[in-house]
């Protein structure tokens, strides 16, 4: 006996409020094929639950008289970017997306298949608007300057990215607004901006023309956008996607349709959504944040820029997929001092810092907040390297001899490295000659030429030298992952979406040029050894 959908969605909800399952009563539990259907929330879960369901019934019923015997389930995503990835990795078989999450999936999945598009009176095109209270005296979007708005998700089509297109058109930027929300659901909107909370808001038209009469809501602008599409999985069967398309187009039932506000569906082809891509490309001058990006150079700076550009970029695409639209600049220092200087004051948004660079900059300025740390391919360490014809095989053998260290602020290539000549009861006072040299490629060719009987430098600098046999390591000690920082004061959503694309990042190219496995979440407490480094190097003094 199958399970009626009235008594099954209350207790679906109470287990989990946001998923909703459906199955039909025919066919064994051998023959039936699973499909799962996603759709994400831009209503409230239990009123598009009721809107979709009738469409399950009536795919699964026309797939079986088309002999395809199914087992429908959907299932109801929190938010857009839960359902985009669900159906990128193909943990869903087919959905219905707005535009924009149609575009971002593609990008992130290209082998997704368009099924159709819906139907607005036999057209593809439908319509966004924005909408103030009847009684507001806002006539036009160029009279939003000072005002308030509410716009809907920030991966909503109409509710963000054409709407935010069309003020840029009218030459209206964030900063021109008296302020500005994102409320998630259209219907939120619609109410906000009717009970006065905010002065306009941004919605579909669907929404605008249910709430108007009865809400008391004008409107005064409207853009053109496209239908919604049905899409499925990379990989779905041959079969079950032109049964699935078929089906779609020959649904007819005025009952069914209406839940959606649709007459039926179309063909569809990708560069149907070109207009989306377009106004996407467009709304980013709306509120696009310029960053900028500090880094020293630990060696040549043009190899540093290289190494770290990918994976900015890829932070860039993640915010650009989480509705946060970003560029990043890249400002490679001639020195560890210029980077925590620029970071401490504020000169720069976000660094890559050593981690003894991150503990001096903290102790500078405490606002600074640590949004992940590196993990490496090899494990990292420091290195004592001596050439490689040398007699010299342990660090007492350095005793009278000639040191040469990187920057006076490295965490291998100094501090760390004069704590392990303290604990072997060396001082610089014991050396006959030692100098800082600033980058660790520097140390290592000065040892390899014997300009200094032994250096000190970090092992992915070693693991990149065409002439690392020219040196032979009689050291090695532990190193400790570069912290990534973002400085005090920037915008909290910000820094916290910041934070969310460096941990989702997972492709290794834009790692391997760093050396890096990923970046992983950190707290302040991981660097304490370090801090003991420190403290402990001071003994070592200057020669």
């Amino acid at each position: 006996m199958s399970i009626s959908t009235g008594l099954f969605l209350p207790l679906l909800l109470l287990f989990s409020p946001f998923s909703a399952l459906w199955a039909g009563e025919k066919g064994s539990a051998e023959t039936r094929q699973s499909l799962i259907f996603g759709v994400y929330t831009h209503i409230r879960s239990t009123e598009m639950y009721r809107k979709m369901s009738p469409f399950l019934d009536y795919l699964r019923n026309d797939l079986v008289a088309r002999d395809i015997n199914v087992d429908l389930q959907m299932k109801i995503y929190p938010s857009y970017e839960s359902a985009i990835d669900a159906l990128s990795a193909g943990q869903i078989d087919f959905a219905r997306f707005g535009p924009v999450s149609y575009v971002l999936a593609k990008k992130k999945n290209p082998q997704l298949q368009l099924l159709v598009m819906e139907s607005n009176g036999g057209s593809k095109r439908i319509n966004g608007v924005i909408s103030v209270p009847e009684n507001s005296s806002i006539k036009s979007l160029e009279d939003l300057r000072g005002k308030v708005v509410a716009f809907g998700a920030r991966r909503s089509t109409t509710g963000r990215y054409l709407s935010q297109a069309a003020l840029v058109k009218a030459g209206i930027l964030v900063n021109d607004l008296g302020g500005h929300n994102y409320l998630g659901r259209h219907d939120k909107v619609a109410f906000a901006v009717a009970s006065g909370q905010y002065q306009a808001g941004a919605t579909n038209e669907n929404t605008f023309n249910k709430y108007a009469s009865s809400k008391g809501l004008r409107k005064i602008a409207e853009f053109p956008c496209v239908t919604k599409p049905w899409i499925a999985r990379q990989g779905l069967s041959t079969e079950l996607f032109e049964a699935l398309r078929e089906s779609l187009f020959d649904l007819k039932d005025k009952s069914v349709l209406k839940t959606i506000k649709r007459d039926g569906f179309l063909p569809a082809d990708d560069s149907d959504y070109d207009l989306i891509r377009e106004g996407m490309q467009l709304a980013r001058k709306f509120d696009e944040n310029d960053l900028s990006f500090a880094v020293y150079a630990s060696h040549q700076p043009s190899e540093v820029y290289a190494s770290v550009k990918p994976l900015l970029d890829a932070v860039e695409h993640e915010l650009f997929n989480q509705g946060v639209h970003v560029r990043i600049g890249i400002k490679v220092f001639p020195t560890y001092e210029d980077a925590i200087y620029s970071v401490s004051h504020a000169k720069v948004d976000l660094a890559r810092l050593g981690a003894a660079s991150y503990v001096h900059a903290k102790e500078r300025y405490p606002g600074l907040k640590l949004l992940a740390r590196e993990s490496y391919i090899r494990e990292n360490t420091g290195l004592f390297v001596v050439p490689a014809e040398s007699k010299i095989t342990s660090l007492q053998d350095l005793k009278g001899k000639r040191i040469a260290f990187a920057d006076e602020y490295s965490t291998e290539g100094r501090y760390l490295a004069q704590a392990q000549l303290v604990e072997e009861g060396i001082v610089s006072g014991d050396l006959v000659e030692m100098n800082y040299l600033g980058r660790h490629d520097r140390v290592a060719y000065s040892v390899a030429r014997q300009n200094y009987d032994a250096g000190v430098l970090c092992s992915p600098v070693m693991d990149k030298l065409m002439d690392h046999e020219k040196l032979r390591v009689i050291k090695r000690f532990k190193a400790y992952g570069k912290a990534w920082v973002v400085r005090g004061g920037l915008d909290p959503f910000l820094e916290q979406q910041l934070t969310a694309a460096m941990l989702k990042i997972k492709d290794r190219q834009v790692f391997e040029p760093l050396g890096l496995k990923t970046l992983v979440e950190s707290r302040d407490s991981y660097f304490d050894p370090v801090r003991e480094g420190i403290k402990k190097a001071e003994a070592f003094g200057s020669n």
